[in-house]
This record gives C-alpha cells, sequence and structure tokens, in this order.
C-alpha cells in the first residue's frame, strides 16, 4: 500500500516572545487563569498559512504572571479551495500547537525557580 501524503503539514513552530514575573517574597495562589488568543494568517499565494497562540497566566494575586506568544507554520496543497483551508486549519491547527506551547511554559516555570506551571492538556479545537 502507497502511502499518501497530507494535504496539510505542519512545518514549525517559533517562541517569538515569552515573559515571566513573580515576586519572590510571596508565594503565588494555586488558582491560575488561563486564556488564550489566536490570529491567523495566509500569504499571498494561500498555500502557507501562520496561527499566532499567545497564552496568558497568571494566578489571582498577579504574583505569578506569564506570557508565552507562539507561531506555527502550516502548508497546504494548493488543489484545496480557500474555505476548506481555513475550516481545517481553525480546527486543526491549535491543536497541533498547543502541546508545544504547554511544553514551552512548564519548562520557562520550571527553570525560574517557582513551581512549575503544568497546563492540562486542553480541547484546543473547541476554542
Amino acid at each position: 500500500m502507497a502511502e499518501q501524503i497530507a494535504k496539510f503539514r505542519f512545518k514549525e513552530y517559533k517562541i517569538v516572545e515569552s515573559q515571566i514575573s513573580t515576586n519572590p517574597e510571596e508565594e503565588a495562589s494555586q488558582n491560575l487563569n488561563v486564556e488564550f488568543e489566536q490570529t491567523i494568517g495566509v500569504n499571498e499565494e494561500g498555500n502557507n498559512m501562520r496561527l499566532e497562540m499567545i497564552a496568558n497566566i497568571n494566578d489571582e494575586n498577579k504574583v505569578l504572571v506569564i506570557r508565552v506568544k507562539a507561531q506555527g507554520f502550516f502548508e497546504f496543497d494548493s488543489d484545496l479551495n480557500t474555505k476548506e483551508k481555513e475550516k481545517f486549519f481553525r480546527t486543526n491547527a491549535p491543536a497541533i500547537l498547543f502541546p508545544y506551547v504547554r511544553a514551552y511554559i512548564t519548562t520557562l516555570s520550571s527553570l525560574s525557580g517557582v513551581k512549575p506551571v503544568i497546563l492540562p492538556t486542553l480541547n484546543m479545537s473547541q476554542r
């Protein structure tokens, strides 16, 4: 059986901004507020798409504040129409990029000397 190449491919991701701030004299609350923002970019030919995902995390007292901006780059075959690409992209791209952002946040927080922030797995296609 011949392998079939997917019409949608994840090319790479980049962390383009990250910030963590904490007050060492206070202990962060265990209750974290986690918010995500997403924006989509398309190149001129329409075959490459970029997802920008921003994660904002803070505890209720703002003792711990984390912000991470990541970009995921994806490629489509040219035989798909724009509407099909966008629908498939909106559903699948966040689910593909989120594990990288999640792992980065855990590493960033643990290397910063605070209790590691381990986000739960999320169904990003429902956002």
